[in-house]
């Protein structure tokens, strides 16, 4: 319901002095103001603490026929600053644990992006907006919200890489989980179907109920396509492949990203799904090279020092083993690549925000 109220607030006449703000809190205008002029962090503070309320007669009132520019171009970056304030809120929320009003706030940003065309400015900086979104929204598993905004996005933008690879990622992890049969006859016997291996050939029309990996491998096909050197969506799709058990179609592109890719993160997830893929194949020698390659990239990582001490029992190597594992635990504040891939990017985060920042001006 809450969302309903939100996305109404266009259609709403704002503008009484019973709406007025409340006293000493700066209104969406001013805070519109001091992000221009370059005062971000000032800006953004306040719109945290915004209830579903405020947001709703802010953002009524900033797009009030008497309240808008009359020239088209002020109108848009108007618009789009108060985008970036809401967008930066959110991902303040998210990150601190709190994310209150996180859906509801960046779906309404969405609307005011729409609420007028846009000109060459601000169809890139909806592009970014999109993709923040939904990576936003990824990470803090508002899958089906997220999912929604970046379907919507594809609509405008079909030929983006970057939301492709964002949108397959989100149809990846649903359809990844795994589904847990219930004994039959158990009261919760109705609670299936989770979302994982489902019937590779349902749901083709891109919605998560029936999400499968094929609908994900399509999207990350598609990215490479349109751009080859996207790392991004090659390790995604070799891993898609992977859980297909494919493993031998995803080696190539797992040994690209590994040798090729800018980021530590994607060349150990590369080594780690190459490991992965290895064992599969009944190779537990390469397997554990990948491993141990692995570990390098990201020295701190458990996930790799796990796998590599089980496929080094599994070769008759006790001692090296008991070192890997033993490694593992002595880690006290692990940070895994591993548990971001299954988040979406969220490492990408600062630089979008960034990238908003520069076309608000």
């Amino acid at each position: 319901m809450l969302a309903v109220v939100i996305l109404g607030f266009s259609f709403v006449a704002w503008g009484s002095s019973s709406q007025a703000r409340p006293v000493g809190q700066a209104s969406i205008e001013e805070l519109v103001r001091m992000y221009r002029s370059g005062g971000h962090e000032e800006a953004v503070s306040p719109a945290t603490r915004w209830s579903a309320e405020r947001i709703t007669l802010e953002l009524g009132r900033l797009l009030a026929e008497d309240a808008r520019p009359d020239n088209a171009e002020e109108r848009e970056v108007t618009r789009l600053a108060a985008v970036a304030i809401l967008t930066e809120s959110a991902v303040i929320h998210v990150r601190k644990g709190d994310p209150g009003l996180l859906a509801p706030g960046l779906w309404a940003a969405g609307r005011v992006l729409e609420a007028e065309p846009l000109g060459a400015r601000g169809r890139s900086f909806a592009q970014r907006f999109y993709l923040l979104a939904g990576l936003v929204l990824h990470w803090h598993v508002e899958i089906a919200v997220g999912d929604k905004l970046l379907v919507k996005a594809l609509q405008s933008f079909p030929d983006d890489p970057e939301l492709l690879t964002a949108l397959g990622s989100i149809i990846e992890t649903v359809a990844s989980l795994r589904e847990y049969e219930l004994p039959p006859g158990s009261p919760d016997a109705t609670a299936r179907n989770l979302g994982g291996y489902r019937s590779e050939g349902e749901g083709h029309g891109g919605s998560l109920p029936g999400a499968s990996l094929v609908q994900a491998e399509a999207r990350y096909e598609r990215a490479l396509m349109l751009d080859p050197r996207l790392d991004e969506a090659r390790l995604r799709l070799a891993h898609v492949r992977l859980l297909q058990g494919r493993a031998e179609d995803a080696l190539g592109d797992l040994e690209r990203v590994a040798t090729e890719a800018r980021q530590p993160r994607q060349r150990y997830l590369a080594r780690l799904f190459e490991g992965r893929a290895r064992e599969k194949l009944r190779d537990l020698t390469g397997a554990a090279a990948a491993f141990r390659a692995c570990a390098v990239h990201v020295p701190r990582a458990q996930t790799a020092l796990l796998a590599l001490g089980r496929s080094l029992d599994g070769l008759g190597d006790k001692l090296g083993a008991q070192e890997a594992f033993a490694s593992a635990s002595a880690l006290s504040a692990p940070f895994d690549p591993w548990w971001s891939y299954k988040a979406g990017q969220p490492e990408r985060f600062d630089d979008l925000v960034t990238e908003l920042r520069g076309l608000v001006r």
